[in-house]
């Protein structure tokens, strides 16, 4: 599998919809087998999934991203595992361990979607805050 990881000085970067800078790692049976750095140029969220549709990417690891981004994203089928932080290294290797998910590297108060007034993205294991609280 192809993940771009999006990058800032060796950690994910806090906001995908601004990083100019993505690790791309090739796993296969839990191993890399490849990686490499690619550089965005763009902040259009419909060029950067065409990018990374380009590239073959069939994951993102990142940290926040914004809802044009995400659906850009997912209608080229590329998967978003999104509120995430970390070093890069710690984070790939949770990503080849598929241990991710367990909330150990979600960016601080992203409470796994639990949060009052948080929302979520169809298909998405993360949150986005909104600026004002939901009734419920």
């Amino acid at each position: 599998m192809r993940t771009a990881f999006s990058l800032w000085n060796e950690r994910i970067a806090p906001v995908f919809d601004v990083a100019r800078h993505l690790w791309i790692v090739d796993a296969e049976d839990g191993r890399i087998i490849g990686q490499t750095g690619r550089r965005f140029s763009s902040d259009d969220p419909k060029e950067r999934a065409l990018r990374l549709t380009t590239m073959q990417v069939e994951q993102l690891v990142c940290g926040a991203i914004t809802r044009s981004s995400y659906e850009a994203l997912a209608e080229r089928g590329i998967q978003v595992v999104s509120f995430i932080a970390g070093d890069l290294d710690q984070v790939v290797h949770a990503c080849l361990a598929d241990q991710l998910k367990d909330g150990k590297l979600k960016m601080p108060g992203c409470h796994r979607g639990k949060r009052h007034g948080a929302r979520r993205y169809p298909g998405r294991d993360a949150c986005v805050m909104r600026s004002e609280p939901t009734r419920e």
